[in-house]
Formats: structure tokens, sequence, C-alpha cells
């Protein structure tokens, strides 16, 4: 969460100790007691379905998000707000949810502190598209002076670096409530390459910017990954993989692979666009699966892993206006839409 610290001074205090006629200030040291160090909660093996829930990047400004356009529908259906994830956050950890690594997901070995369940976390299209920037969302994310990962945004009030995203936000929930994160797990990073990446535009080598963006983009994947976060290929052009031919879905998986793996490293994880995935076991699936995707995600209702001609299938639920709208029901054992819709800066 972010965290505002405040300083308050005592100007025109009489009681200073250089006024006049104050006594000398007491200079006995006084053993101060410090906390032990917290130890991290122990862990216990999990036996039943882990949910996988995936946003989008966030809406900062509701009000150049909600308008009443035809892309501002979009922004109602697919995107929360920076308020509404907060309070979505604090509903699942006050429901007992704890985020774990897909790995151990698929594998079956997850482990979580005792009394808590746990679900993997995702963001979609971290790549701060062209459309979207103007819209009230982030423009790329940056590090700060102490190496943190931040988003900026460049809007009618300035260009500011802030932590209202949904990495940071999670970044600062963990380190407030570490029982939130099981053996440092973070979330999912889901990457297209058609207008680079993490808001660096490195798809284009001719850019007079591209060294410098490529290497900024790069410290940030680095810093993510040191702190839990872990990259998925989300397609090169984040097109309907279902109807592509495998000859398409090939040369899309090349130049991901090609673009995006000298930054932000390879990654054993595919994320279907729009959760189109194609049928298990086919031709397609094989594709991606001896390009190294091993773990394939589609969009469905509930928790569902199946294991298929050596793929890891898992489904993802989506987090967003649409499943405000029509999930309700399902939605209530992670929280409750009611208490998070920020229903007046959605009709804006």
């Amino acid at each position: 969460m972010v965290v505002a610290a405040l300083l308050a001074g005592c100007a025109g205090s009489t009681s200073r100790s250089d006024a006049p006629g104050a006594s000398a200030p007491d200079t006995t040291l006084v053993p101060v007691e410090t906390a032990p160090p917290t130890k991290a909660a122990p862990l216990v093996a999990w036996t039943g379905p882990v949910e996988h829930l995936f946003f989008h990047t966030l809406v900062i400004r509701p009000d150049l998000a909600f308008q009443h356009d035809r892309i501002s529908q979009g922004f109602r259906d697919y995107f929360v707000t920076v308020g509404e994830f907060r309070k979505i956050l604090d509903q699942l950890y006050a429901n007992g949810w704890t985020m774990v690594d897909i790995h151990r997901a698929v594998k079956g070995t997850v482990a979580v502190p005792a009394g808590r369940k746990p679900f993997v976390l995702s963001e979609d299209d971290v790549n701060y598209y062209d459309y979207s920037r103007p819209r009230g969302v982030g423009w790329r994310l940056v590090l700060d002076d102490d190496g943190d990962v931040k988003v900026e945004t460049r809007d009618d009030q300035g260009t500011r670096v802030t932590d209202d995203d949904l990495i940071p936000i999670v970044d600062q929930f963990v380190a407030d409530h570490p029982d939130f994160s099981a053996a440092g797990a973070k979330g999912i990073i889901a990457e297209t390459g058609y207008q680079g990446l993490l808001g660096e535009r490195v798809q284009d080598p001719s850019s007079p910017d591209w060294a410098d963006a490529e290497a900024r983009a790069k410290a940030i994947a680095d810093r993510l990954k040191a702190t839990g976060w872990i990259f998925a290929s989300h397609s090169y052009g984040h097109n309907d993989e279902a109807k592509q031919s495998p000859a398409v879905l090939q040369r899309d998986a090349d130049r991901w692979k090609a673009e995006a793996e000298p930054v932000i490293g390879p990654t054993d994880i595919y994320i279907f666009p729009f959760g189109s995935a194609p049928k298990p076991g086919s031709a397609k699936a094989n594709l991606l699966r001896d390009a190294g995707f091993t773990i394939q995600c589609d969009i469905g209702p509930t928790a569902r892993l199946v294991h298929v001609g050596g793929v890891d299938i898992m489904s993802r639920r989506h987090i967003d206006g649409i499943a405000f709208r029509d999930g309700v029901a399902r939605l209530v054992p992670l929280f409750t839409v009611t208490a998070v819709e920020d229903v007046a800066a959605r009709t804006n």
C-alpha cells in the first residue's frame, strides 16, 4: 500500500532546550528494547485446487478511462481501478488467500501458511499500449532511487512516478503482510511484443532511443525477477490464436522469443490472448510446447488444472468489470463485489 510519511515540526514551542533558562538536556543513555526479527510463517502442504486470478494494468485516472465513447466500454469491461484493486487485496488477505508460484501449482507442491489458501496472480498486457496511455493508465514502469519498481504517468497533471499500479501495490502489500506470499511468490507478468515491453518501445531497433530503452527495460525486468515476479509470453501480436494457422502461430512465437527473451529472459509460461486456446493436445498446443511453453493458460470460471501431452493447462479467472457484473456469486469466496466496486467512478 502507498504509505505517506508526514513529518510534523514543532516550531514555536517554548520547551526547546535552547530556549532562555532551559536546563541542559539529560544525556543518560537508556537501553532500548528492539523487537526480534519477524519469522516467516511455517508452510503446510496444500492438496486442493489452486485459483488463478488475472488483472490488466490498473486505471489510475477513472475520469480519463471511463468517459462516454467507444473505447471507454473496454475500460469498464476489462479493467479495475487502483482503489478497487487495493480493496480486493484487502479482502483476499482477510479471506485467507496467499500468493503461490505457478510452477508449484502445476507440480502439486504448493505449501501455504496454516489456515490459508493458495492462488496464482497474473497481470496481462504490461506493455502500456499507445491507445491506453492517454486514458488514465500508466505510461511505463520505472525504477526509483531505491531501485524499486514504480509506475510513471503522463497526463494533464504532469509527469509523476507513483505506487499506483499493480506491481508496486503488490510489492508493498507483501512487505506489510508477509504471509500473503508463500516462499516469496509474487505474480506473473504477461508480455506481448508489438509495442515493446514494460512501457519501453524496444520493438524497433532503428529508433534512436532503442538501446537506452532496451537497457531500461532489462534493468526493470531484472529487478522484478529478483523480487519474486516471473514473466510469461502473451504472444507477440495479441491475436486470437485458436483461429490462427500453425504457421502464423509459429512465426508469432518466434518473433516473441527473438525480441522479448533477450530483455526479460526465457519463460515456460504462455498466456493465450482472450483466453482463446487451441484444443489441448492439438498441433498448435504442441507447437507452443515444443517452443518451450509447457505451462499454458486459458480463461475459465473456476479453478482448473489439467495435464495433456506434456503441457500443464491452467485456467484463470478474469477480475474486471465484466466479473463485477456477471460473476458476483462466483467471486464470493474471494471478495465481495459490492464492497470493492467503485460504482461512482464507473458511471462517471
